[in-house]
């Protein structure tokens, strides 16, 4: 919505939040890229992750793991 300019039936509730977003891509303020499902880092902070995505995405935040008490 933020690259298409076209008003669509269904984004009259659209929150104001939203349309502060199109005006500051619009004047190239800000850029919108896309990231894959699999890369969104704040995923670590927000859900449980299985253990291959959590040791992922920590390294992508380039967190050591604590080492393991003996």
């Amino acid at each position: 919505m933020s690259k298409n300019l076209v008003l669509h039936s269904k984004t009259k509730q659209i929150s104001i939040k939203y349309h502060m977003l199109r005006e500051k891509v619009a004047e190239k303020e800000i850029r919108l890229e896309y990231v894959n499902t699999k890369e969104k880092i704040a995923d670590i902070f927000t859900k449980p992750l299985p253990k291959k995505t959590f040791e992922y995405l920590q390294g992508m935040l380039r967190i050591m793991p604590l080492p393991t008490s003996k």
